[in-house]
Parts: structure tokens; C-alpha cells; sequence
């Protein structure tokens, strides 16, 4: 009788884990609704978005050294993150030099969004540029669809998310974490690219 030829098993690759990324907002509302809309719109295989909002007021000094906490704690309990993000407005802080001294000492990448995050949202529905207010951008994402009273619109345009990343880039081709590009401009292509994988 002859012998059974076998068949060599291959394996399947490894699955590579997740990515855990940490996002802290100074926001409470508006940033974290989008974070987690964009995670579950991406639905990456390469990475997974955490988004805690800190209460800390509107200063990025604040919210980096929470985003430490937070980061260190979760490194003691075994839960540790990839990559640590900060979403920050200029707005008038006084701490932000501060802020992105502290996130690049600490390798946390401090995202910042001139004049706030709201210029960041228009980019889903028009590529204009001009410079706003805080009040006229509220007003313009509102008129817009996309923000009512601070709550992210319910069908929000999370599919235009690579156009708006294309917009940001041409406002501000210097683009990086811990820098406070022109007005208008956001640093939210890098968070984008970390929850795809990249």
C-alpha cells in the first residue's frame, strides 16, 4: 500500500493586535461625538480610539497632564496605549506653548485646531478657508448641519473625513503634531491616519 503523500499545513499569518489609541478631549461634547463616530465609521482593523473628555476647563496644559495620568495608569493596569492624542482650540490659551512642550517631552501628540475644532468640521461639507470667528464658526457649522448646541448633527458626514484630511493639508502643508498652524487650520489628518492603521 502505498503511503499517503501529505499535504505541507500552511499557517495563517499572525493577526497583528490593535492599536490602542488614547484620545483626550477639552471638549465634552462635540470632539469625543466625533472621535467616536470616526472610529465606528472607519471601523480600522489597525487601530481602536478611546475618547475621554476631561473636565478640566479649556486649558491644554490641563488636559496634557490628564492625558499623562490617564496614560500612566492605564500602563500600571496592563492596558497600556499606543499612541497618546491630545485635541486642543488655540482659542486665547495663554498655555499652549506650554502644552506642546509638555506633549512633546512626554511623546504624546498634541493635535491643535486654530481657531477650534469646528474649522475642522466645516472641511466635511466645503473646502473654504477663510478665517472665522468663534461665533461665526459656531454659527457656519450650525447653518451648516453639522453641530447643533454643541451635539455632533446625527448624520454627520463621517464619509467625507479623507476630503476634509485633503482640505487640512493644503491650509497648512507644514502639518504636525505640537504646532499651531494658520487660521484656519487642524492637525486631525494624524489622528485620522493613526485610526487607519498608517
Amino acid at each position: 500500500m502505498a503511503a499517503r503523500r501529505q499535504t505541507p499545513r500552511t499557517s495563517r499569518p499572525k493577526r497583528q493586535p490593535a492599536r490602542r489609541i488614547l484620545v483626550v478631549t477639552e471638549g465634552r461634547l462635540t470632539e469625543p461625538q466625533y472621535v467616536e463616530g470616526l472610529n465606528r465609521y472607519l471601523r480600522s482593523a489597525g487601530a481602536t480610539a478611546t475618547v475621554k473628555s476631561v473636565p478640566v476647563g479649556k486649558d491644554p496644559l490641563k488636559v496634557v497632564r490628564k492625558c499623562i495620568e490617564i496614560r500612566d495608569k492605564a500602563t500600571a493596569d496592563v492596558k497600556g496605549y499606543d499612541f497618546c492624542v491630545c485635541l486642543v482650540d488655540v482659542d486665547q490659551h495663554e498655555a499652549l506653548g506650554d502644552a506642546c512642550q509638555l506633549a512633546g517631552r512626554e511623546s504624546i501628540l498634541l493635535l491643535v485646531s486654530n481657531l477650534k475644532f469646528e474649522a475642522w468640521l466645516r472641511w466635511h461639507v466645503e473646502d473654504k478657508r477663510s478665517a472665522q470667528s468663534t461665533s461665526q464658526l459656531d454659527n457656519l457649522t450650525a447653518n451648516l448641519g453639522l453641530v447643533t448646541k454643541k451635539m455632533l448633527a446625527p448624520a454627520f458626514p463621517f464619509h467625507a473625513v479623507h476630503e476634509a484630511c485633503e482640505i487640512a493639508r493644503r491650509a497648512d502643508p507644514d502639518l504636525e503634531a505640537g504646532r499651531v498652524g494658520p487660521d484656519p487650520s487642524s492637525a486631525m489628518p494624524i489622528l485620522v491616519d493613526l485610526m487607519l492603521g498608517r
